[in-house]
């Protein structure tokens, strides 16, 4: 197996009820050319493929006879229809951007969208936070209107500006933050906009997502941050001015793969006997539905539902698992797009007890032959994320080059409870301890070398590896950190989510217990390092901004560590995952490259 596997493989996305009850959804394959680029295409399936277009089309929504969509005209997404009866599609909109449409139940159709695009090279001018966000890059800092289909003049000119709507009978809901000072709280209320008049209905207190509309009134998934950056989202019900909690936990899929594409909706949706929606629970992502007096009956069981589809046909999802990206499954069969193309092993999972008191679960990858075999520690981001049944190419590869993988789900990861899922502020105690001791577990019972043991992760998992080989460096013989974080003190001004996160996971700010964004700095730590490390970092990064990996990298150097630094241009925290696929594949082979000289 070698990293340029990618090229073959195609993925589904944004599934969503099409005509006839049929599953509507984006099919994305990898375009040949210099470079090679995503071609992400309409489709239905009734128990064989049909394509609806050739050209790149994404966001589908259907309401008889169209199927509407989004598509890049000069680098910009303008909105299309397709009719279904016959003919070409249809651009209907000149922007400066379309950021998103909604439909509504009498062929309405609103959009969000730039007044005009403005060019890279002009000065920008913000007086709110954020101004920035990792994928989109600078944000608009006005001239965002949101506009009724075949009228000029916006419904809605206001900054912040809505990030969702739904219709409904009495006007249009709409979500966003009341003001800047909201917005850089994420603090979002739910407006209903009514013959012209905006009123405040709900919210002030934290998210507000999934808005979805029925005769039962309101539904949407939010919390307040009670709990810090760990908080479970709760399902709420809103009838009224009376806002019940229906449901909560770890909801969402919130299970790291690096073989998905596109988006995926996971509720929740209203399908007249209950609320649809998705919720993670020990390494699975299992479909919910739930009643209004919010009993909840799981539909679901093995693998992971990605994304589902409720129509007069039935249920569709989108299902993957540790060794199959996501394939469709509902009442007209199956469509597996990756068929006879891959070869991928299921991991053997493990449980390590905490003398805590509590598990934490994880799985080994095991290479062919008796071993003893080089392992990798492999750290998940987040930390609110975790491993299950979803597939990892990367650590498939690492596991064919010879190499066993260990990960697991410390402390601080999803789907295990409320208590499980915080950190409380103790980043690199809770987790080091589980991950530690999960490690010890695996070398213990596993044909595994404990004098070669690598260590590597992105995103939090990067900040672990720095925070490990900082810490233990006698543990490790070869480290990779990935999008990393090393400095608390810089990432609070510089990531697009700084101050929040800081607040959410260490409970401080620059101005107020600096000196506890010191102490949870794996740069304080640096001089510590002896473990050869190769630093990957994207220059269009604004999460993890790559100033952090400018400087590990740099204080490795000066310490005489040895070390590597792979900088890619123009992609953002997302490279692993949908980045320029050459720029994936050279990634994969660094990492390769770089075990197979250390480990």
């Amino acid at each position: 197996m070698e990293p340029e596997l990618l090229f073959r493989l195609r993925f589904l996305s944004d599934l969503t009820p099409g005509p006839e009850g049929l599953p509507l959804f984006v099919l994305t394959e990898i375009q040949e050319g210099t470079p090679p680029r995503y071609l992400p295409r309409l489709a239905l399936w009734d128990g064989s493929l049909r394509l609806l277009t050739q050209e790149e089309a994404r966001k589908p929504r259907y309401a008889h006879p169209y199927v509407y969509f989004l598509r890049k005209v000069e680098e910009r997404p303008e909105l299309f229809r397709l009719d279904l009866r016959g003919g070409e599609a249809e651009r209907l909109t000149r922007t400066g951007g379309v950021l998103d449409y909604f439909l509504g139940p009498k062929g309405e159709v609103a959009y969000l969208a730039l007044k005009e695009a403005k060019g890279k090279d002009l000065p920008r001018v913000y007086e709110t936070w954020p101004f920035k966000f990792d994928g989109r890059g600078l944000l608009p800092e006005g001239g965002v209107g949101l506009y009724l289909l075949g009228q000029e003049e916006p419904l809605l000119e206001r900054h912040p500006y809505p990030k969702e709507a739904v219709f409904a009978p009495e006007g249009l809901y709409l979500v966003m933050p009341e003001d800047k000072v909201a917005q850089a709280e994420w603090r979002d209320s739910l407006f209903l906009l009514r013959e012209g008049r905006l009123e405040k209905v709900y919210g002030g207190f934290g998210p507000i997502q999934g808005l979805t509309w029925s005769p039962e009134g309101l539904f949407f998934l939010g919390h307040a941050f009670e709990r810090g950056g760990g908080t479970e989202a709760r399902l709420y019900h809103l009838k009224g001015a009376e806002a019940r909690v229906l449901f909560e936990g770890s909801l969402l899929n919130s299970l790291n793969s690096d073989l998905r594409y596109g988006n995926a909706f996971q509720g929740p949706f209203w399908g007249e006997d209950g609320v649809y929606l998705v919720r993670t629970e020990r390494g699975e992502a299992r479909l919910y539905r739930v009643d209004l007096e919010g009993r909840a009956e799981a539909l679901t069981e093995g693998g992971s539902v990605l994304a589902f589809a409720k129509t007069e046909k039935g249920l569709f999802l989108l299902k993957e698992d540790f060794a199959q990206p996501a394939r469709l499954e509902g009442p007209l069969g199956v469509f597996d797009p990756n068929a006879g193309l891959l070869s991928l092993k299921e991991p053997i999972r493990t449980v390590w007890r905490s003398p805590e008191g509590h598990e934490v679960e994880g799985w080994v990858l095991l290479p062919e032959g008796e071993g003893p075999h080089p392992l990798i520690l492999y750290i998940h981001g987040g930390p609110h994320t975790a491993f299950g049944a979803a597939p990892m190419l990367e650590l498939q590869l690492f596991r064919a080059l010879g190499y066993a993988v260990a990960f697991s789900n410390p402390r601080g990861s999803t789907g295990y409870g409320q208590a499980f899922a915080l950190l409380e502020g103790e980043w690199g105690e809770r987790d080091e301890r589980d991950l530690l001791g999960s490690l010890d577990h695996v070398l213990a019972h596993f044909p595994v070398d404990p004098s070669r043991v690598g260590v590597a992760g992105g995103s939090y998992g990067g900040y672990m590896t720095n925070w490990l080989t900082a810490r233990h460096p006698e543990r490790f013989r070869a480290a990779v950190t990935d999008r990393s974080i090393c400095n608390w003190l810089s990432f609070f001004g510089a990531s697009d989510i700084g101050p929040r996160f800081s607040w959410w996971e260490l409970f401080a700010k620059p101005w107020e217990r600096p000196e506890v964004l010191w102490e949870k700095s794996p740069l304080k730590y640096v001089q510590g390092v002896k473990t050869p490390t190769l630093v990957v970092h994207s220059e269009g990064d604004h999460r993890c901004p790559i100033d952090q990996g400018e400087t590990w990298y740099t204080a490795l150097f000066h310490l005489g560590v040895k070390t590597r630094f792979f900088r890619v241009p123009e992609e953002g925290h997302e490279l692993s995952r949908s980045g320029r696929p050459d720029r994936r594949v050279a990634r994969l082979r660094a990492y390769l490259d770089w075990w197979r000289e250390n480990l």
